[in-house]
């Protein structure tokens, strides 16, 4: 992140922090329909340990709960956590991480299997179990996953979501104030209590409907998939493909690439600092492309900062030269695997029959797979090589779309589709 966009975004949340503070806003229970199993009354701040003591005790018996949090990612390398946000069908609480409190005994919670944890878009939720107490979370439903196998757009916002579902309009959000400033304002933690007070009843609407299209072992699995700690280690390969711009460069420049993002990463994690606000994307781009060999010419790329080319000019000579002459043996290019007008063509009816034969299951095709990975499998038809290495060929999803894909494309089956009214 440059020093602009910082400024913009600091300015931005201050914007949303001194609007949450001027306007508390009307009640919310006003607005919750008689019928649905939704938490109101009073929300209560959990900020001591004999209070976050009985708050686990009374989430652990009621057997599930819905689960947030508010972070605030752009000036650390991991996001500062500020606030924790549960929800059963009768209570609301907020846990106030910045107490002083040793949350270790929550994190336990939610890597208890036993006890069904409700998120909505939940990665970045789930991450710091692992991070912070060493071990995964467990049993966890997302609702924008599960969204996604029941005829609903994958991926869709909470709002829209509750919106469908409850008939709930939630308000605008916050999500760019000050959460770590104290105290809170009630629309603060009125806002914050809606990211969990309809999880619940929404939860309860969806596993109806996965029941109906059968689809709730798959939801599982693709649950489970988050908590999975493997997600959240950086490699250099998977840090590669997020490299903004990595699908441009050469195999001899990729090697540079590489290089460079494990030493940004090394140097990022020291400074507690995010990746991006320490070297662009973009400045990397142009490290790798053009392959400096001394100062002067790194001080031609644009955007290279001239106190990093002083601290550690030498050292990111050093990375291009060793990735420069490192083997390209092995290293693909990140870019489309279509090389022809008439192989785009052909890889873009395998997409439409892809996402024919997800839609008439009631899946979003984003749920199951993605048109570059579509086009992979259509290299590996026409290069007649072996696909199961592919995703989209395994476990439930072999089952949903690619072994239905490979009959359709081998002229062994037909897909048709009934759209919904």
């Amino acid at each position: 992140m440059s020093r602009g966009q910082s400024d913009f975004r600091s300015r931005h949340r201050q914007r949303a922090h001194d609007e949450a503070h001027a306007d508390s806003g009307p009640p919310h229970d006003a607005r919750i329909p008689e019928h649905l199993q939704a938490a109101r009354g009073q929300v209560e701040l959990i900020d001591s340990a004999a209070a976050l003591d009985d708050l686990i005790a009374q989430l652990r018996a009621a057997g599930s709960f819905a689960y947030d949090s508010e972070f605030i990612g752009e000036s650390s390398y991991h996001p500062k956590l500020c606030l924790i946000q549960v929800a059963t069908a009768e209570q609301i609480w907020l846990i106030d991480p910045l107490a002083k409190l040793d949350i270790n005994p929550f994190w336990r919670l939610l890597a208890d299997a036993s006890v069904e944890k409700i998120v909505h878009a939940g990665a970045q939720d789930v991450e710091p179990v692992c991070r912070l107490f060493g071990e995964p979370a467990r049993n966890i439903f997302d609702t924008q996953i599960a969204a996604g196998f029941v005829a609903m757009a994958y991926p869709t916002s909470l709002a829209k979501l509750v919106l469908e579902l409850t008939g709930v309009a939630l308000h605008k959000g916050l999500t760019f104030t000050y959460w770590d400033q104290r105290p809170l304002s009630a629309k603060q933690m009125r806002y914050a209590a809606d990211d969990v007070r309809y999880l619940p009843a929404v939860t309860i609407e969806l596993k109806k409907r996965l029941e109906r299209t059968g689809h709730l072992a798959w939801v599982m699995t693709e649950c489970n998939a988050i908590c999975d700690p493997a997600l959240y280690r950086f490699t250099p390969e998977v840090a590669l493909e997020k490299v903004r711009g990595s699908g441009t460069l050469e195999p001899r420049q990729l090697n540079v690439l590489k290089e460079l993002v494990v030493w940004r990463d090394t140097a990022t994690r020291a400074a507690d600092l995010p990746a991006r606000s320490y070297l662009k994307d973009e400045v990397l781009i142009d490290l790798s492309r053009n392959g400096p060999k001394n100062r002067d010419q790194l001080g031609r790329i644009r955007g290279m900062p001239r106190p990093l080319i002083d601290a550690e000019g030498d050292t990111l000579i050093a990375l291009v030269t060793k990735g420069l002459a490192a083997s390209t043996d092995g290293v693909e290019v990140l870019r489309g695997v279509e090389s022809t007008p008439t192989e785009r063509f052909a890889a873009d009816a395998l997409w439409t029959a892809a996402q024919a034969i997800c839609i008439s299951q009631s899946i979003d095709p984003a749920a199951v797979t993605s048109r570059t990975e579509i086009g992979e499998l259509h290299r590996h038809l026409i290069d007649n090589t072996d696909p199961s290495d592919l995703r989209v060929m395994k476990t439930w999803r072999g089952e949903a779309l690619g072994n239905k894909l490979l009959a359709v494309y081998r002229g062994e089956s037909v897909v048709s589709i009934s759209l919904p009214k």
